[in-house]
């Protein structure tokens, strides 16, 4: 089969949902097909939106086997005042055209044409999931609809549920069938009526091997830091957890203990809001606090080796590959009750939970970690454990690929 990926951003960006569909259509190769991911020009979310951030110029690429399409997001004058138009007379405009969805006009007229795909993979963006529906409906083919659906915790979801204001609900029972990171977002689907049998949870994964190259030593002083390190690997903004990470390590730093926060990863407007409102953070954190920015793949993997805790005690990531980064590299993590971390983290056995914004018991968690290195140790490795038996790519995507040759069996050749 020839299979198309869509997705806002690709390689060489490397990101939680960008890292997943380039690892389907890698695998898509290695079951027999051919793959093509479309994608935007897109380096930074804010390129999205506006043309604050950076863009990748180059339209297309060939990686491993994988051609990977860009097309250009363009920014009409007066925005926002566009988006609000669109979103009251376009078909499905209300989830089409919410921010931050991005205006890529050349991928619907590219798209309007048969270009001989057999498969749609669609992911992320409501406006990825139309586009795929939209060729899949225009070109008789079978459509995969991922949502990646970030809202929040089970019973504490988010308000703003723009990924089904509009056709998307819709458009998940039109498809062949959805694909679900946790059981809480499958039970967001059959809550729409999607029926159970149509819904594959999927969950993402990490390449072991990867890993195998890293070097704490090399981590420490890229980060010029010798004290125990509390990392935090995202993309950072509130929804993420990273003032309260800040208010946690606070009270810590208040009572003594001794540790450097690294919060890595871009910081997105909201969190650098709060980090300029805050004019006694550079007084009481000192050196003790390193923003490193963007990481790049090989950053990202001395940095977590670096690292003596991983947090991510956020409501905005569907699954959070960081869990799967931190434990291949034997650390513990802190999560959230929120996406799959429940479902795959053992709330004391390979990891804690807290819930989003509960500051106090974050804080007591890292302080329980940071005073026992045989239960950093311990949590670590059963982690390892479970990343090695469920969560390695190669596991991820066969099960991807096995539920797609149940659709079509025709096209299987495995």
């Amino acid at each position: 089969m020839k299979i198309l990926h869509l997705v806002h951003r690709s390689w060489p960006y490397h990101g939680g949902a960008e890292r997943y569909v380039l690892e389907h259509a890698l695998a898509g190769n290695r079951w027999g097909h051919e793959s093509v991911i479309c994608t935007t020009d897109a380096w930074d979310m804010s390129w999205l939106v506006s043309r604050s951030g950076q863009h990748i110029q180059r339209r297309m690429d060939i990686w491993n086997g994988v051609e990977i399409i860009r097309f250009p997001v363009l920014h009409p004058p007066l925005q926002n005042l566009f988006r609000a138009v669109l979103r009251r007379i376009s078909s499905c405009g209300p989830d089409r055209y919410f921010y931050p969805n991005p205006f890529i006009p050349s991928l619907h007229r590219w798209l309007s044409v048969g270009r001989g795909f057999d498969f749609v993979h669609a992911n992320a963006m409501p406006l990825m999931l139309y586009e795929g529906w939209y060729y899949s409906k225009e070109h008789g083919t079978g459509l995969a609809s991922v949502p990646h659906a970030n809202v929040g915790e089970k019973y504490r979801r988010l308000k703003a549920l723009h990924y089904f204001s509009g056709c998307q609900k819709n458009i998940l029972r039109k498809s062949s069938f959805v694909v679900a990171q946790s059981r809480f977002e499958k039970g967001l689907y059959t809550d729409m009526g999607i029926p159970e049998e149509r819904i594959h949870i999927s969950g993402s994964g990490i390449d072991p091997a990867e890993f195998t190259a890293h070097s704490r030593d090399r981590g420490l002083k890229r980060l010029g830091v010798k004290t125990p390190v509390i990392l935090c690997l995202t993309a950072h903004s509130l929804d993420r957890g990273t003032a309260n990470i800040i208010e946690a390590c606070r009270a810590l730093l208040k009572k003594g203990r001794d540790f450097t926060l690294v919060l890595a990863g871009p910081v997105l407007p909201d969190v650098d809001a709060f980090l300029d409102s805050e004019e006694k953070l550079a007084e009481e954190f000192g050196d003790r606090i390193v923003i490193t920015g963007y990481v790049s793949r090989e950053e990202r993997i001395d940095l977590l080796c670096a690292a003596d805790i991983v947090l991510l005690p956020s409501r905005l990531d569907c699954f959070g590959i960081v869990v799967l980064e931190a434990w291949i590299s034997g650390k513990p993590i802190i999560g959230c009750w929120s996406g799959a971390m429940p479902d795959i983290i053992r709330d004391g056995a390979n990891g804690f939970l807290v819930s989003w914004g509960d500051n106090v018991s974050l804080m007591n968690r890292i302080e329980i970690l940071l005073e026992n290195e045989e239960i950093r140790q311990a949590m670590g490795e059963n982690g390892r454990k479970a990343v090695l038996q469920r969560w390695t790519w190669d596991k991820v995507t066969d099960r991807f690929y096995r539920r797609l040759s149940q659709c079509c069996p025709e096209g299987s050749s495995v």
